[in-house]
């Protein structure tokens, strides 16, 4: 119930703020969530790097070959933003691409996973100028909707310098951050940062093994260490963690199905569904993980 009442002060706030006119993130950050609504992947990617540009944070793209997606790309193109000059890495994940739809179009993406983008956004731009001690990379990846290719090329090219990474999937509304863990050397670290994070804010934070597959799965496939970061509502966070230890053991309807997969890959994943108070819960919960990481690994 705590949790709740804080999620909901904190919404009432930005309410308050935004009547008010104050200058405050939230505005600018739907804004810029709602110009990821494109026709083509190529064309949502030159909108994030018009955000950045905007912004003042420098990027620049890592191209790699793929097979077709359905609208025939065989180049895919992850968009990166260095911060700091440490010899190892943190790095902070979220797909950019939304899914193709057989011939024209997209799913509009913005719980899937234009949110977690937008979150990053303003990650990268609260880091700017701070004195880290590892380097920090920001990356958009390419293609996670068809097989996480634009991670897997990244993890390919950078993983010996890979100290620590935290992805981002599926973080457009709900009170409650559920989170997924590998079992590569150095993951608990990650999960005590993170969790410290969320006490602070005292914050429902439910881990599992069993989380669904996302960009995450290119790092621990690589044996590095990783944890995945999502937002749903209370009861729909916990029904996910039933429905994903099985049907047969979950307690659950038969045939149930949690709702931000009845949302997701669906014409229901728009900006109708974007709480703004999950978009700045979100970006200050991994602001505060990075920098507690980043003064607790070697």
């Amino acid at each position: 119930m705590t949790g709740r009442l804080i999620f909901t002060a904190c919404s009432l706030l930005l309410s308050v703020s935004l009547l008010c006119g104050a200058e405050d993130a939230v505005p600018d950050s739907l804004r810029e969530l709602a110009s990821l609504k494109q026709d083509s992947n190529p064309a949502r990617l030159e909108a994030l790097q018009k955000i950045l540009r905007e912004r003042g944070i420098p990027s620049e793209l890592q191209t790699f070959d793929s097979k077709p997606s359905p609208h025939g790309r065989t180049q895919g193109a992850n968009l990166i933003v260095t911060l700091g000059s440490g010899r190892r890495e943190i790095t902070l994940g979220a797909h950019y691409d939304a899914l193709e739809l057989n011939g024209d179009g997209l799913i509009d993406g913005m719980v899937d996973n234009g949110a977690s983008t937008i979150i990053l956004v303003r990650v990268a731009d609260a880091l700017k100028g701070r004195d880290l001690r590892h380097r920090v990379r920001i990356v958009f990846f390419d293609m996670e909707e068809i097989g996480l290719l634009g991670s897997q090329a990244y993890v390919a090219a950078h993983k010996s310098n890979i100290a620590a990474a935290i992805n981002l999937d599926v973080a457009g509304f709900g009170d409650t951050l559920g989170y997924g863990y590998g079992k590569a050397p150095g993951v608990a670290r990650i999960q005590k940062a993170l969790l410290m994070a969320c006490a602070e804010r005292l914050l429902m934070c439910m881990g599992s093994a069993n989380f669904p597959p996302g960009d995450d799965r290119s790092f621990e496939s690589a044996n590095l260490p990783v944890v995945s970061i999502s937002f749903a509502p209370r009861l729909a966070a916990l029904q996910a963690g039933l429905w994903l230890s099985g049907e047969e053991n979950s307690g659950l309807e038969k045939g149930f199905v949690p709702q931000v997969f009845r949302i997701i890959h669906t014409p229901e994943d728009n900006l109708g569904k974007i709480e703004p108070a999950t978009l700045d819960l979100g970006f200050q919960i991994v602001l505060d993980t990075v920098l507690k990481l980043d003064t607790v690994l070697e």
